[in-house]
């Protein structure tokens, strides 16, 4: 039973548990949420909406009809459906996707490669340049992950903790260390303590095939079954040239399985060889023999081989069939042979310290870090830089925090689980320690770096915090500002008709009412209405501040990691600093790991939290993973085709479409619907969106994919004056295209340059007219376009005309007498179910008859 919701009435739903089938002609206003996972409930404003395709992860929902008026010729209409795409269980609705936070480092890295510039793009050599740099680099976070968690469970638990029976022996889980089989074989405790990186890797090729099989695995609809023929090279969307609305775009499952495979293969072959070296060294260094030295050798030759056709396969535009298993089982091969190798070495008393060998690694991979995160900057430099976009490059910046997010979680958890076991000590000298001393040394770098990453960018933080509290609170006293807030309203919002008594406007009769000193006062100190509706825009205007805070945390972080390295590479020299700064590092290293265990807690046990947790998913996960596997899935792989099947099939019944879309679901419409061979070519569908990120953000940080060429592509063909005239191109079929905005919104603006009839700017407040006794109106920012009648009127319009495109529609008084309470409640009323859509379209597509 449909239940009633705000004012609007309830709906006539069969009784029974076997709804009607929902029909799909007529016009269909097809909703698309934002970020957040917003559900079909409040998107639709029905408690009790029907299921029309789809499954509870992402599906189509439908509430009540709207009944058509008759047409000129009194013929019946057929009705208004109102459907939602709900695909917020892609990113936010399952617990176990707050896991996802662990791979932001890999999120942000795979990112950083759609981020180059037109110019890159355009070019196949740069473009290749670009790729080359963005996958190695890519591919460096992946090995600085093992080799930091290597340095936790091989040095730290193995070796040092292993060795030392105040450390072994007082703790339950690291009793067995302290066996007989162990206690005197530091190389198989080194063996035991690689278990560890190796059931990450386990764990990351899981979860890359599990998101493989549900998101890659769908592929698009079209009048094409794929970019490249049958036994060629898999080929990902990373191309130069290569757009959002080739075919194949968003069909990324074998490239994202090739490149897992590398990435897989090459870990794996990074810990056979950090293995064998480390045993080799540990017995040097306490002047043992080392049995069966071919092993090592041979692991040394297939570890060099696999990390070696991993870099290389990296460069090309799509692997061989065999390539990446190849890589793969080398990989493997060097892991067991290290293994083996560690596993029959003989027993002997160790030196008490570090890991031998464990240093030159670290800096080794440190190396690696800093010359490909060189290269990004070196290619993404070659193409240029233009206005409206990152301040400094965005793959490089991007990169670099990526980098460094990893390392200060990681550092931090190190000089914990360190204090947890024993005494931490950072001393260089080693002393002779007792073995009844439960002292484990930590590297200085990685003690004394701790401040770095963590002190400098809070320090960047509250300034960057101080500098908008200053700006904010001056954009409420900037005189010319207020007095074209003022200006602007008298000009395009007139006072409302009738009970004339009864209406006061805020920016009129204050000043009327108010003495010079007191408006003076209110001038100075930033009140009053129009000072808080300049405060707003001031507010929305904020998000390209945080460029300026990226950028300058990751050229200060890379650029003092780089002069640390070199100064203790080449000097010797220990990172400058005094008492304070390393004991507020350490306090804020320690808050680190326990404010990541708090934030995974509380999402996977609390809706609201992982919805909040979402939001990060919902824009980092947006682009196939064609830079680095193991991110998060990219969402649109299954979104997109299930978008433009749902389009077609209700084409197919002769239907059309209002598609209707918010905030990053603005963005999902795009992509779906640029791509003209994947969906009906004729202009059957209307496009409106609001508070639309796609020239404002997706523009700025991805100028090659979302820049202004391609947007003008969604406009529609050129057509005589009318409500929903619109010039353009009309490649992609539209019937027509309206993006409304806000000057208050923090997320949203115009989609083009120029409007080029597409962008209406709406006033927020709507008014400055309220009734007296009431509260003055407020600014919505980015949530009020669902409240806001204009833009629903524009879109029965829009269904009125795509009824009947002839005529350009007659005036259906139900659909218009129904604007004010959907305009109330985001929605209507319930619906009509016609069963979920089985996967593939059950018959040929058009095109492919």
């Amino acid at each position: 039973m449909p239940l009633q919701r705000f004012d609007a009435a309830p709906v006539r739903r069969p009784s029974g548990l076997v709804p009607p089938v929902a029909p799909l002609d007529g016009v269909t206003e097809l909703r698309l949420h934002g970020v957040g996972g917003t559900t079909p409930q409040d998107l639709l404003g029905d408690d009790a909406p029907q299921q029309v395709a789809g499954d509870r992860i992402a599906g189509f929902y439908r509430t009540a009809d709207l009944a058509g008026a008759p047409d000129a010729r009194g013929r019946p209409r057929p009705g208004r459906h109102v459907e939602a795409y709900s695909w917020g269980g892609l990113t936010s609705r399952s617990g176990s996707r707050v896991l996802w936070l662990l791979l932001l480092p890999f999120a942000l890295a795979n990112m950083a490669g759609w981020m180059c510039s037109p110019a890159v793009h355009r070019g196949p050599r740069r473009f290749r340049l670009h790729r080359t740099a963005v996958r190695w680099a890519a591919l460096a976070i992946t090995l600085n992950l093992l080799l930091l968690v290597s340095i936790i469970g091989m040095d730290l638990i193995g070796y040092q903790c292993g060795g030392l029976d105040a450390c072994g022996d007082r703790n339950w889980l690291l009793h067995p260390l302290r066996g007989p089989l162990l206690v005197d074989h530091p190389a198989r405790r080194a063996l035991l303590g690689a278990l560890l990186p190796t059931a990450l890797v386990v764990l990351l090729a899981v979860l890359a095939l599990r998101s493989i099989r549900r998101y890659e695995l769908v592929r698009p609809p079209g009048r094409t079954t794929g970019p490249d023929p049958a036994g060629g090279p898999a080929r990902s969307a990373a191309q130069p040239g290569l757009g959002l609305s080739h075919p194949a775009f968003w069909d990324g499952r074998r490239s994202a399985l090739d490149l897992g495979c590398l990435h897989i293969g090459a870990g794996c072959a990074f810990l056979g060889l950090l293995l064998g070296y480390v045993v080799r060294r540990t017995a040097a260094a306490s002047g043992a023999p080392v049995d069966a030295a071919w092993l090592a050798t041979a692991g040394y030759v297939l570890g060099g081989l696999a990390l070696l056709g991993a870099l290389l396969l990296l460069v090309a535009d799509g692997c061989p069939p065999t390539a990446p298993g190849s890589v793969l089982g080398a990989g493997l091969l060097a892991l067991a042979a290290a293994g083996w190798f560690a596993a029959v070495q003989p027993g002997y008393r160790q030196a008490f310290g570090y890991l031998p060998g464990m240093r030159e690694a670290a800096n080794l991979s440190m190396g690696a870090v800093f010359c490909t995160m060189a290269l990004v900057l070196l290619a993404t430099a070659l193409g240029g830089w233009r206005r409206g976009t990152f301040l400094l490059y965005g793959p490089f910046v991007t990169l670099t925090l990526s980098a460094l997010i990893l390392n200060v979680v990681l550092l931090a958890l190190l000089t914990r689980l360190a204090d947890l076991l024993g005494r931490v000590s950072a001393n260089p000298y080693l002393p002779r320690v007792a073995p009844d001393a439960a002292v484990l040394y930590v590297y200085p770098m990685a003690a004394r770096v701790v401040q770095y990453l963590t002190v400098l960018p809070l320090a960047v933080l509250l300034v960057f915090i101080g500098y908008e509290l200053a700006t904010y609170w001056r954009a409420g006293t900037h005189a010319r500002e207020r007095a074209g807030i003022r200006r602007w309203y008298r000009e395009n919002v007139p006072r409302p008709a009738g009970e004339d008594a009864w209406q006061v406007s805020t920016i009129e009769d204050e000043q009327v009412r108010r003495q010079r000193l007191d408006r003076l006062w209110r001038l100075m100190s930033g009140a009053g209405w129009e000072a808080r509706i300049a405060r707003a825009r001031r507010i929305a205007r904020m998000p390209h501040d945080v460029d300026v805070l990226l950028s300058t945390m990751a050229v200060l972080g890379a650029g003092l990691l780089l002069a640390i390295q070199v100064r203790y590479w080449f000097f010797h020299r220990l990172p400058w600093g005094t008492q304070w700064t390393y004991t507020l590092g350490s306090y804020l290293a320690t808050g680190i790991p326990v404010l990541l265990v708090l934030v995974l807690r509380r999402g996977w046990s609390n809706l609201a939290s992982r919805r909040r947790i979402g939001v990060l998913w919902d824009i980092t996960t947006f682009w196939p993973r064609a830079y680095h596997p193991l991110a998060p899935p990219a969402y649109p792989e299954r979104a997109v085709p299930e978008l433009q099947r749902r389009l077609w099939r209700l084409h197919d019944n002769d239907g059309r479409v209002v598609v209707v879309a918010h905030s990053q679901g603005t963005v999902l419409a795009a992509a779906t619907l640029l791509q003209p061979d994947n969906r009906p070519a004729d202009p059957a569908v209307a496009l409106v969106t609001f508070g639309s990120p796609l020239r404002k953000l997706y523009g700025w940080a991805f100028p090659a994919y979302f820049g202004e060429d391609t947007l003008r592509l969604l406009a529609p063909p050129a057509r005589p004056a009318g409500p929903a005239g619109a010039a353009g191109n009309g490649c992609c079929g539209l019937y027509a295209w309206r993006n409304f905005y806000y000057r208050t919104d923090y997320i949203g603006g115009p989609a083009l340059a120029d409007g080029a009839g597409i962008d209406v700017e709406l006033p927020d407040p709507v008014s400055n007219w309220y009734i007296f006794g009431q509260p003055e109106p407020s600014a919505t920012r980015h949530s009020g376009y669902w409240a806001d009648a204009a833009v629903w009127q524009e879109v029965d319009a829009l269904a009125r005309e795509l009824a009947d495109p002839v005529t350009g529609g007659t005036p259906d008084p139900l659909a218009t007498d129904a604007a004010a309470t959907r305009a109330a409640d985001a929605g209507s009323a319930p619906a009509f179910l016609d069963g979920p859509l089985p996967g593939p379209l059950p018959g040929p597509l058009p095109g492919q008859r």
